[in-house]
């Protein structure tokens, strides 16, 4: 009996350890990241959307074509592929794809809402079947916020096979990052003015065409993880208020909930809207991360020329938010491999012909996650450290002047003791005044691309002796931000907050850059009919061609965080030509357009002369 029982024992445990062998764990969740606590056990009838990123093909040949129609030196410029050509150029193969499409129809139940790509599955399905699949244990979430969401506690896998046949699961165990604007400092001396933006503002300082584009270019917004939400009554207010032709968002995919606006998707919407104005807008949210956004963007047949993205989190913690290094395997994948196909999915939009920029980061060179600098290296924030999109950063203005023509009456919404500005002379943000800093420095992953090498090769050369210690960043990988723009006291309507509130962060610079490519895009739509696509090739060939086309921003540093200024901070200070503070400047859109003039000309003629 004794030895029969010892046998069946080792029966159960040879099969519980061929069962083990059988699965690839993706994530064993034992901590929750602050400020989240766990409320209690999913029901199995909720929801969840997960997206699987399969193991694609040609990356080599992808690459090479993104680059060649994006050098507007290339006789390939703005020659874009379709989204069918591009994925079909980069898909699964098919032993990978039917593997994963095959094990998922075998667990779901008929309500579950499966689309595949080229190179994914996205899955929407109900907690039975995601615990079913992976194993798992699905609970409920929330954030100090309020913001509730679904996630694992404890281990979830998949079969080896599958674990083969994909890089990594979104949606499962990675938890949403959360951003934040800045308000308008409140400690200021009796005799300041206090200084505010309106779409006024950023037309005088950056010479934009006050006229609206020709044709009609199209533009949006991108939200994350439950910040969702704009409200149609706000934005009719504010253009009434800023003296602006009323506008309305015409595309609007993604969750939405007008009811429940808040201050960052208002202010993403009021100034791209504001500055590229009359345009065809789009609002685009998702539920998940940077993967999933991008990936769904490309699979969207009709897709906006320019998108603005006031998001961001450090590079190396891509794959969780706020958890520490050693937790940071939650889809399955470290956070270098999770940048790495979320750069794919950047190229492959590119390839569409669409610009993306992105804010460079409100915590300077140290970032978010390390408020107090001890860290012992200075960390990138992505997706702004990523070669393949426009990252803006952020000034301020000394010595401004209040010489608006005609101010809007929001600019008197603050009281007499702050005006709206005309211009001045920019610098860099700073905490002490703005309330936070401009994010900047290098990529921790990424290589450094052509485009920039030039330039960013004067600034460690010229600057050599105040950068920060070797062992805090890698000089030989991307550099950014690309260029910057006013980012302080953007004046936003929200009804719910009693009207108008002056906030600002990178978040506030980059859909008003995003605003003025429309002008840019529209001139490129009347030359070739098409749009002008990644954008940083032809900004640093502009730069070197007429530098007179960014104002350069050499005053400011990006050592301080959001938290402020400590002893152990480093960083990088704003310098003549590019730095890593405020890239290669402010734009003039005036000089911006004449480029492309003569840039659209030049090869008009070359064209000639070759036929």
């Amino acid at each position: 009996m004794q030895s029969t029982g010892f046998s069946l024992l080792l029966l159960v445990a040879a099969a519980g350890c061929s069962a083990a062998a059988d699965r690839r764990v993706l994530y064993d969740r034992r901590v929750t990241p602050q400020p989240w606590s766990v409320v209690a056990r999913a029901s199995k009838h909720q929801r969840l959307h997960v997206l699987l990123a399969v193991q694609q093909q040609n990356l080599d040949a992808l690459d090479k074509k993104f680059w060649a129609v994006s050098d507007p030196k290339s006789s390939e410029w703005q020659q874009f592929m379709s989204k069918d050509e591009i994925g079909e150029l980069v898909k699964s193969k098919a032993e990978d794809m039917d593997a994963v499409v095959s094990w998922l129809k075998a667990g779901l139940s008929e309500d579950a809402v499966m689309t595949q790509s080229h190179d994914s599955v996205d899955v929407r399905l109900s907690v039975k079947d995601a615990e079913r699949l992976f194993e798992t244990e699905i609970w409920i979430y929330t954030h100090s916020d309020g913001h509730t969401i679904l996630r694992t506690q404890g281990k979830h896998s998949v079969p080896q096979e599958i674990g083969l046949a994909i890089e990594f699961v979104e949606g499962l165990a990675d938890f949403p990052q959360k951003r934040s604007v800045k308000t308008m400092p409140k400690k200021r001396s009796a005799d300041d003015t206090v200084t505010l933006v309106a779409p006024q503002t950023l037309v005088e300082m950056y010479s934009i065409p006050k006229q609206p584009a020709a044709t009609k270019v199209s533009q949006g917004a991108a939200e994350f993880q439950g910040d969702t939400s704009y409200n149609q009554v706000d934005l009719s207010a504010f253009f009434n208020q800023t003296g602006l032709a009323q506008q309305k968002v015409s595309d609007i995919v993604g969750p939405y909930d007008g009811t429940v606006p808040d201050t960052e998707a208002s202010l993403d919407v009021q100034y791209i809207m504001g500055v590229g104005q009359n345009q065809v807008d789009w609002y685009w949210t998702s539920d998940l991360w940077m993967y999933a956004f991008s990936n769904n963007f490309f699979n969207t047949k009709e897709v906006p020329d320019a998108v603005s993205i006031s998001w961001g989190w450090a590079e190396n913690q891509q794959c969780s938010a706020q958890i520490a290094g050693s937790e940071c395997t939650t889809i399955g994948a470290d956070s270098q491999q999770y940048v790495a196909r979320t750069n794919t999915e950047f190229q492959k939009i590119g390839l569409r012909g669409v610009s993306l920029f992105v804010a460079s980061g409100d915590s300077g060179a140290n970032g978010r996650t390390d408020p107090t600098c001890t860290d012992g290296v200075l960390h990138s924030s992505f997706p702004g450290s990523s070669p393949y999109v426009t990252t803006v950063g952020a000034t301020m203005l000394q010595n401004p002047k209040f010489e608006l023509a005609n101010p809007p009456p929001a600019c008197s919404s603050q009281g007499a003791r702050a005006k709206c500005a005309s211009g001045g002379t920019e610098v860099a943000v700073s905490s002490a005044e703005a309330g936070f800093t401009s994010g900047g420095g290098f990529s921790t992953y990424t290589k450094m691309p052509s485009y920039q090498k030039a330039a960013v090769s004067e600034y460690l050369s010229s600057m050599a002796s105040k950068l920060p210690p070797a062992t805090y960043f890698n000089s030989s990988n991307r550099a950014y931000p690309d260029l910057s723009a006013m980012g302080s006291n953007y004046l936003v309507y929200m009804q719910v907050s009693g009207g108008f509130s002056p906030v600002g962060g990178t978040s506030a610079a980059t859909p008003a850059v995003a605003g003025i490519a429309a002008y840019l895009n529209d001139y490129s739509y009347q030359k070739s009919g098409k749009p002008l696509g990644f954008l940083n090739p032809l900004l640093y060939q502009m730069y070197a061609e007429l530098p007179g086309a960014f104002t350069d921003v050499t005053s400011g540093d990006n050592k301080c965080t959001e938290s402020g200024c400590f002893a152990s901070c480093q960083g990088y200070y704003a310098a003549k030509g590019w730095d890593p503070v405020t890239g290669l400047g402010t734009p003039v859109a005036s000089q911006m357009l004449a480029y492309l003039e003569k840039h659209f000309a030049s090869r008009a003629s070359l064209s000639e002369v070759i036929v």
